[in-house]
């Protein structure tokens, strides 16, 4: 298609609006705007609620559901990440023993913190999660960083 036609497609598609068009728009964004609180109160009680927000881990085989994860928030995010670790995330270096050893049991310790649903301690999802398991579990994790377009590598 030439650029012409393209250009003449596009605005086919996407008209350019009217002065009056968009002043309708907005008034009509005023109207909404007016509808919505400004309630510090049930503001804060919107974002508890928001950050509350649960997301299926699914199984890619059968489409089960596995469990319910919820998202972290900043503080948990830069809590939960091992900042040892994070100096040997690029550069293709081994941690030390000591420091493998330190953080062994962490991936569980997360999914205790963020997996609501079912709720158990990290000694219980040790015991029961396998590493197909562990691995959707961080898929899951980077997926959702992605999706906000943050960049993640190994946790």
């Amino acid at each position: 298609m030439s650029p012409d036609k393209k250009v003449e497609s596009f605005i086919k598609k996407h008209r350019p609006l009217t002065k009056k068009e968009i002043e309708e728009a907005i008034k009509k964004q005023a109207e909404i705007k007016k509808r919505l609180t400004r309630d510090a109160q049930v503001l804060e009680q919107n974002l508890k609620k928001f950050n509350q927000i649960l997301d299926p881990l699914i199984d890619p085989e059968t489409g089960n559901v596995l469990c319910w994860v919820r998202r972290p928030t900043q503080q948990e995010w830069e809590e939960m990440i091992p900042i040892e670790l994070l100096e040997y995330a690029n550069t293709g270096e081994t941690p030390p023993p000591e420091i493998i050893q330190k953080y062994r049991d962490h991936q569980f310790e997360m999914m205790a913190k963020l997996i609501e649903i079912p709720k158990h301690d990290a000694k219980w999802w040790k015991a029961n999660a396998n590493l197909v398991f562990q691995a959707l579990f961080q898929a899951h994790l980077t997926g959702i960083l992605r999706q906000l377009g943050i960049d993640v590598e190994n946790f």
